[in-house]
């Protein structure tokens, strides 16, 4: 196994309090850096009390981006924070992630005194945030030693303002976690999502869907809470749906061994879906949408994708994996193949990779 005896500090711009696919992103690559044996330190800003390793740099706000509110820091002192902290720190390498990102990440790219590493993980029909600082950090981000994008489509997307060579890097998971929980409970004709209450996540488009399947199907709904799916709906939900809120790891990959089909039905704007690698390291053949990274990451023999925002074609997919055990039962072992190439060990050996290429090159 790679070892490493590195210091690394990894820097996210967006509130480590608040559910977030960056923040997921970081927090699993920090845990297998330090199972490499890497000290590997968080700054970001927080709303909350925060975790051991992780250095809180000031509460957030939430801005509008990309079809939801991203919570990032924007106070005077953040700035500040973030450099007294690199300072203290004293790390061998500084991995930023989304570097244009105002304050925390792009304070850290423009005062970090060490090697520099940045992740690209953003996705959107149109430039959105990149294209509004673009101009200002374009001259910035020649500090970065490598950049990584955590897909094709984040690489294109970044591109646009900022040309340059990126690695392709993907997401990982933990996933023997997630395949080690039982699946006793398929077969009741249940379907997961998982996913914020946000009109770009679809979740209307599934309740819309859930109306046309038959009786008795359920629909649970990890990380949207009753009183957001009240207000999402309008009144009742259909019959069947459940909303469990916000879990832990531990009860999502509960509630993923007892369903039978996962459905990711995005909208738009999504540069990778981890979801789905969650949902494919279950066992659970995936339905989800045509739109941004999801065709490059789900194989069509673990699952299939349908038109964004087309109730008739997710409602048609989802009652026929329901109504045929076999195939589910092959796409969810294609899946899991595939989402084993994803486990946090492989991706973070990528990410160490280069790391050393980078130390090598300041080195010499």
């Amino acid at each position: 196994m790679m070892r490493t005896t590195m210091r690394v500090v990894l820097v996210c711009p967006y509130s480590w309090t608040r559910p977030g696919g960056v923040q997921n992103h970081v927090a699993g690559l920090a845990r297998a850096l330090r199972g490499l044996g890497a000290e590997a330190e968080v700054l970001a800003p927080a709303d909350a009390p925060t975790s051991e390793g992780v250095l809180g740099m000031g509460r957030s706000i939430g801005i509008p981006s990309n079809g939801s509110r991203v919570p990032v820091a924007l106070s005077p002192a953040a700035p500040s924070r973030v450099r007294r902290a690199l300072r203290a720190a004293r790390p061998d390498l500084v991995h930023i992630h989304e570097p244009m990102i105002p304050a925390v990440s792009f304070t850290a790219l423009r005062s970090a005194t060490t090697p520099l590493v940045g992740t690209f993980h953003k996705y959107a029909d149109g430039s959105g945030w990149y294209r509004v600082f673009g101009g200002i950090t374009r001259r910035s981000l020649e500090r970065l030693d490598a950049r990584i994008a955590v897909s094709d489509a984040a690489r294109r997307h970044v591109s646009k303002v900022a040309p340059g060579d990126y690695e392709v890097i993907p997401n990982g998971v933990d996933v023997a976690a997630i395949a080690g929980v039982g699946a006793d409970g398929r077969g009741a004709g249940r379907i997961a999502f998982i996913g914020r209450p946000e009109r770009r996540k679809g979740l209307r488009v599934l309740l819309r869907a859930a109306e046309r399947l038959p009786a008795g199907t359920r629909v649970d709904l990890i990380g949207v809470s009753a009183e957001q799916l009240v207000a999402l709906w309008g009144g009742s939900a259909p019959a069947g749906v459940v909303a469990h809120g916000r879990v832990d790891d531990a009860a999502r990959d509960r509630l993923l061994a007892g369903a039978d089909v996962l459905a990711v039905p995005s909208l738009r704007s999504e540069s990778f879906g981890i979801v789905l690698l969650e949902g494919m390291a279950a066992g659970l053949p995936v339905v989800a949408s045509k739109v941004g990274g999801y065709p490059d990451l789900l194989p069509p023999e673990a699952g299939c994708l349908v038109p964004p925002g087309d109730v008739d074609a997710l409602a048609g997919a989802l009652r026929s994996l329901l109504g045929d055990a076999a195939v589910r039962e092959r796409m969810g072992a294609a899946g899991r193949r595939h989402a084993a190439s994803y486990d946090w060990s492989t991706v973070a050996a990528s990410v160490v990779e280069v790391y050393e290429r980078v130390l090598r090159g300041r080195a010499r």
